[in-house]
């Protein structure tokens, strides 16, 4: 049985003033495995990327806060930790690629310098050891000419590129858990391939868990094992991948999943999802999704749902499954 390196238990995550916060997280619960890759999906504003930058104690405070739940790396809470403590786990036991990465990396720092910061700070080399080791990581990356692509700034490298820098980075020092943000954003179809096959294989070799963020379903059934489906900070359906893409329960799911274009057919009009996702300072009653839900009734309007097993570790929260038992 693998070993289980992140469990995040019921985090509520709040924004504004103590007692009058907007929740941008409510209730999220789920946890990561060795060698598991988890997709968290969902469109922009769902709580996804709030949710992993509370995994490394990121939140803005103010205005925003963890205002419940916990966040347990093998076993220990990291809700509540001081800064010094955060930060010998960020990039040593928990690392993170983020979405753009030239505004993630530095401009004024040539790349191998900013690689070798993270060893020099978590491993403790001097500089000398520091390059070497980056120049180890730039080939694992699978950038050629390392010695020349270290001696150069960010504006150098084309996306691709950044993008991998950003992964030796994340990787520099051998993370338990890596957390990917949307890691191919504004790259090409043939790069963000190879992007997503380097983590999968990189994944692999290391045996990291890794919690992948996109709004791509594309890209979830490529390298996904399990998948979370976030609405306005709520999970509204969990599996694994093959069982929530053959049998999506939630309605939001399925809307998701013929959103994505068909290339063996012929399309007029690509389908979408009515409406956007609430406000914080006006999520609607009930079940969040029902002003877009083609299928709501007037209970979706009254009461939240509870979640429903589908099948094994496959569940959904809507009030159209009331009723549903999942023969084992």
């Amino acid at each position: 049985m693998a070993e289980e390196l992140l469990r995040v238990e019921n985090l509520r995550i709040g924004f504004g003033r103590p007692g009058s916060e907007h929740i941008a997280v409510d209730g999220v619960s789920f946890s990561v495995d060795a060698g598991e890759v988890l997709g968290i999906v969902g469109e922009s504003g769902c709580g996804k990327s709030i949710t992993a930058l509370s995994i490394l104690g990121l939140v803005p405070d103010p205005p925003g806060r963890i205002t419940g739940g916990r966040i347990r790396l093998r076993g220990r809470d990291l809700v509540g930790l001081d800064e010094s403590a955060l930060n010998a786990v960020r990039g040593k036991e928990i690392s993170m690629i983020f979405q753009e990465p030239m505004t993630a990396l530095n401009p004024l720092f040539t790349v191998g310098e900013q690689i070798g910061e993270t060893l020099r700070v978590h491993e403790g080399l001097s500089k000398a050891q520091a390059r070497v080791r980056a120049l180890e990581l730039v080939r694992k990356v699978g950038i050629g000419n390392p010695e020349q692509r270290l001696d150069q700034y960010p504006h150098e490298l084309s996306g691709g590129m950044r993008q991998r820098i950003m992964i030796a980075i994340a990787l520099a020092c051998g993370p338990k858990v890596l957390i990917a943000d949307e890691p191919t954003t504004a790259l090409d179809v043939t790069i963000q391939a190879q992007i997503l096959v380097l983590l999968r294989q990189l994944q692999r070799e290391m045996g990291m868990g890794v919690i992948l963020i996109t709004h791509d379903l594309g890209v979830v059934a490529q390298v996904v094992d399990r998948v979370i489906v976030m609405y306005a900070g709520q999970i509204v359906e969990e599996g694994a991948v093959h069982a929530v893409f053959e049998r999506p329960s939630h309605p939001y799911t399925r809307l998701l999943l013929e959103s994505i274009p068909a290339l063996d057919e012929e399309q007029e009009r690509l389908p979408t999802i009515a409406g956007m996702v609430p406000a914080l300072s006006s999520l609607p009653q009930g079940c969040r999704f029902h002003p877009r839900c083609p299928s709501a009734r007037a209970a979706c309007r009254e009461r939240a749902p509870t979640p429903v097993e589908i099948g094994p570790g496959h569940r959904a929260a809507c009030i159209a499954l009331n009723g549903y038992r999942h023969e084992a």
